[in-house]
């Protein structure tokens, strides 16, 4: 292997130091306009996940079974986590040969239109099979869109020559964009149902969101155009040599970091699958279930956001003092253990009981999932980082937010017990922590200024 290729996370490494890779823009203006692009994408996708947990399995799988209609509409909000790998690897090899800057705002765009058009989407009543049909595919669209987005933006952030020995923190703002897109969808899901009776918001209501995003989207679209490319993406694209620039990203991925692909399978793993049965499943839960109104289920989600926004961030920045995997393994384990009391919080029927069993998991989350942009940036090469950060992590979506999910209602409608969803809990966040635990020895030979703070 050439000397070059040993290093493989070199060039962004000297772009943070500041040697090289001059740019106008300043951290936190990147930092922001990633940010803002982010929100708007993870609203529209948490969007029609509220909406799938509270009002389109009647609209649009129709049954006589309630338990069947919401885990069709839950598989059709699956759906979009198959996609998601698809939409890594194909944003992944454009991020990689052309730039971060391109892929966001295709990814973007793509959002929007999808979201746009759910809004307008007719229901089974009045166009029959043809209507889940659409909504599938506009769904994969979504599912396509933010499998390219997430990493993109968390490499303009974490490949600023100004982030240096603050990746953890800086990326963790991207990271956050996650429970403000949720607070903003559940505010105004519940904003919209407040003024309307339920049935009007089932009837109409619900698509006033899914149209009203477009204004986001347009907002989103002018912040990113104005943004320049990564520093570490420039100085690749200055050096320009063929062992950087890879044909094929997914290629050399593969062959060159199959440990890192399966670490950042386990550790993402553990995000989805804890954030899903939390945030869909636990409000479908609660509100069919233990009988919460759809407002009311939907602040309590909201809130326990806010303690997840804030635990994002303060483990971000404790990652960039203890190291990486300090908050995140004492999150998932906090997360595996809670899993067992989430479920019979909720099953009081109260508020404040059910409230602190959607915060503490997910402030336990939150430490999981806030140093994870740096951490997974720290595992590949600048040459294929946007193709490394996003497929493995969308991969594990695959299992953790796509078929968990749909998996808890089965359980609960199989066994009539929550206790078999808190033991598939703790089993994920088991492998998650092994794999936390084992994955400094997987990357110990990168270059140190890169996977230091592992």
């Amino acid at each position: 292997m050439a000397a070059t290729e040993s290093r493989p996370t070199e060039v962004g490494v000297s772009g943070a130091d500041g040697a090289q890779g001059e740019s106008k823009d300043s951290i936190r203006k990147v930092t922001t306009a990633s940010m803002v692009g982010t929100v708007i994408e993870w609203f529209d996708f948490n969007l029609f996940g509220a909406m799938a947990a509270l009002v389109l399995g009647p609209l649009f799988f129709p049954s006589d079974n309630p338990v069947t209609s919401t885990l069709l509409s839950l598989a059709t909000f699956g759906v979009a986590f198959v996609a998601r790998p698809v939409g890594g690897v194909i944003f992944g090899h454009f991020g990689d040969r052309y730039g971060r800057k391109k892929t966001l705002v295709t990814a973007l765009l793509m959002m929007g239109i999808g979201t746009f058009a759910i809004g307008l989407l007719p229901t089974y009543a009045a166009i029959g099979v043809a209507a889940p049909i659409l909504l599938v595919a506009l769904r994969i669209l979504q599912g396509v869109a933010l499998g390219g987005e997430y990493a993109g933006a968390a490499l303009m952030v974490v490949e600023h020559k100004d982030a240096a020995n603050r990746r953890g923190f800086f990326g963790a703002w991207v990271g956050s964009a996650s429970p403000i897109g949720y607070i903003l969808a559940a505010g105004l899901i519940a904003l919209v149902s407040a003024f309307m009776s339920e049935d009007a918001f089932n009837s109409w209501g619900w698509r006033v969101p899914f149209l009203l995003s477009s204004i986001m989207v347009i907002v989103g679209l002018y912040i990113r155009l104005q943004l320049e490319e990564s520093s570490a993406f420039q100085e690749l694209e200055d050096e320009a040599s063929d062992v950087e620039k890879v044909k094929l990203p997914i290629v050399e991925l593969v062959r060159r970091y199959p440990k890192q692909i399966l670490s950042s399978i386990g550790a993402g793993l553990g995000i989805h699958a804890g954030y899903y049965l939390s945030i869909i499943f636990g409000l479908a839960y609660a509100r069919t279930e233990v009988g919460f109104s759809s407002t009311g289920s939907l602040v309590l989600v909201l809130i326990a956001s806010v303690v997840y926004f804030f635990a994002i961030l303060i483990s971000g920045h404790l990652s960039d003092r203890l190291g990486r995997r300090v908050p995140m393994m004492f999150g998932v384990a906090g997360f595996g253990v809670w899993g067992f009391f989430l479920f019979p919080l909720l099953d009081t029927g109260q508020a404040v009981p059910a409230g602190i069993g959607f915060s503490v998991g997910l402030f336990f989350l939150g430490s999981l999932y806030g140093p994870i942009s740096a951490w997974l940036a720290e595992l590949f090469g600048t040459e294929v980082r946007y193709t490394g950060l996003s497929f493995g992590f969308t991969l594990a979506a695959v299992i953790g937010g796509g078929l968990i999910p749909m998996a808890a209602v089965w359980l609960l409608d199989r066994f009539g017990s929550t206790v078999p969803i808190s033991i598939v809990v703790a089993t994920i966040s088991a492998i998650a922590f092994v794999t936390l635990a084992v994955t400094k020895l997987a990357v110990h030979h990168q270059d140190k200024d890169m996977s230091g703070a592992n």
